[in-house]
């Protein structure tokens, strides 16, 4: 199935795991950039490396945040200002 979804991005909070895991596995299948995010570095790495396996062209980069407090939405907007001008 094409999605059409090459060239998009997507953020994928708690996507270390479950259904999150299974989102962002699927939207890098059909072609999206994507940031795999988790609160530890280990498991956000070993995400990626799943998905990469799974779909080896993947386009999947890392966000390790927190979103328990806004510590972790501050990052997201100190890592991608772009999102936040609607």
């Amino acid at each position: 199935m094409d999605l059409k979804l090459t060239g998009k991005t997507a953020l994928v909070t708690g996507s270390t795991a479950g259904i999150g895991f299974a989102i962002a596995k699927s939207l890098a299948s059909e072609g999206a950039r994507v940031y795999v995010n988790g609160r530890t570095q280990e498991r956000v790495d070993a995400a990626m490396r799943a998905i990469r396996s799974h779909a080896a062209t993947a386009k999947v980069m890392a966000l390790r945040a927190d979103f328990s407090g806004s510590v972790g939405a501050e990052a997201v907007i100190a890592n991608f200002p772009r999102w936040m001008c609607w």
